[in-house]
């Protein structure tokens, strides 16, 4: 489930709420609990990391996979 995080400039709390994409309303405002005022959605990069279980083609086998650094 994505988790959302919105920041108040005013006083510096970080609020953090896990809900569904359904769920999530991106018109809906949301206030700081601590101050009342508006609070602004920050989006955070999220890494992929890709192992050995991901292919080029996604038929090859692991042992055939050849990647850039093989000597191309």
């Amino acid at each position: 489930m994505p988790e959302y995080t919105w920041v108040c400039e005013g006083c510096t709390f970080h609020l953090t709420k896990k809900m569904s994409i359904k769920q999530y309303n991106p018109r809906e405002k949301v206030y700081c609990p601590n101050c009342g005022e508006e609070v602004r959605r920050t989006i955070e990069q999220v890494g992929v990391s890709f192992g050995k279980g991901f292919f080029r083609d996604g038929y090859e086998s692991a042992k055939n996979v050849r990647t850039p650094t093989d000597g191309e």
